[in-house]
């Protein structure tokens, strides 16, 4: 079968043939129709995340759309190596139906940026109808959707931070913050904005922003009233560095808690396929959307390079 092979970590990912794959267990066996190259496909295959492949080679991709053996229409996760969802076939942990009125490619774009999000916000965040929840990375592809989950969730006020001072503007957030100002702004921005109180933090930067909005929720009035309810501070990635100060005081003497929403800590399966189905049912109402930019397998090396300029907004399509 085609498909997308990385050869080496940190190579460029290349079409090639590729043994079709075997089904072992429950796996169903998917013909696909699309993927998408997200900025963890990107890490893996660098070499740089947690999950990189020690064997190779591989077939890139986590997850996508495609028809199922009764040649139903599903979404799908392909997890065991060396198989990918970027080729003609691919091996199935789970899959969910894909609703009829939303386009296959917009199904592939949409469920993983979407999950990043719901998953820390509703997950492991516990965000209730009513909170507050501010977005520490909230122009990036996971971050736009967290603002859009985080209303569908029935967030009472939604705080915005990031770099792209035209993206900020359009997120329809009730407050932002502009990350690319001097630290000492941004930590009083970051006072200013937060009001009396914040139960969730969701956070795709960590580094420098992280720093900032931790030193301003452990001082001044907020810090001073002593919150009745933990922060939940729920990590998911460090796109502005991996180090920061973190002083054990700030454990000692504040509500804040420490979380982190990744691979270890999903949901159970039926709960993941139901978040799942929820998120393609949103879409397929236009009440979930992102960008699309379309290559075909063929022409991967471009839009694998495309995948890498593009400041991950757009969800660059294999299909």
């Amino acid at each position: 079968m085609k498909a997308v092979v990385l050869d080496r970590l940190g190579g460029l990912p290349h079409p090639a043939d590729f043994a079709e794959p075997d089904l072992q267990g429950a796996e169903t066996l998917v013909r696909v129709a699309a993927a998408a190259i997200k900025p963890i496909d990107r890490a893996i295959a660098a070499g740089t995340h947690y999950a990189s492949p020690r064997a190779l080679p591989v077939v890139c991709g986590l997850d996508g759309v495609g028809a199922d053996a009764a040649g139903e229409r599903v979404y799908f996760m392909a997890t065991r190596r060396p198989y990918g969802a970027m080729a003609e076939l691919a091996p199935a942990a789970w899959t969910v139906p894909v609703p009829g009125a939303l386009d296959t490619a917009a199904a592939a774009a949409v469920v993983n940026p979407a999950i990043a999000a719901w998953l820390p916000l509703e997950w492991r965040g516990g965000l209730r109808p009513g909170q507050s929840v501010l977005i520490l990375g909230a122009t990036g592809n996971a971050g736009r959707m967290a603002v859009m989950v985080a209303r569908l969730l029935g967030a009472g006020r939604v705080v915005a931070a990031g770099r792209n001072r035209d993206v900020l503007a359009g997120l329809g957030a009730d407050a932002t913050v502009d990350l690319s100002l001097p630290r000492e702004d941004i930590v009083a921005r970051f006072s200013a904005v937060i009001g009396d109180g914040l139960d969730v933090v969701v956070d795709y930067l960590w580094g420098m922003p992280a720093e900032a909005l931790l030193e301003s929720l452990t001082k001044g009035d907020l810090h001073a009233a002593g919150q009745a309810t933990p922060i939940r501070f729920v990590s998911v990635g460090e796109m502005a560095g991996r180090d920061i100060t973190l002083p054990s005081a700030l454990l000692r003497g504040s509500r804040i808690e420490l979380l982190g929403s990744g691979t270890a800590n999903m949901p159970p399966l039926d709960r993941m396929k139901r978040i799942t189905a929820d998120i393609l049912a949103l879409a397929a109402e236009g009440r979930l959307d992102v960008g699309i930019e379309r290559y075909p397998l063929a022409d991967v090396a471009r839009a694998w390079e495309r995948a890498a300029t593009a400041d991950r907004r757009p969800v660059v399509m294999i299909d």
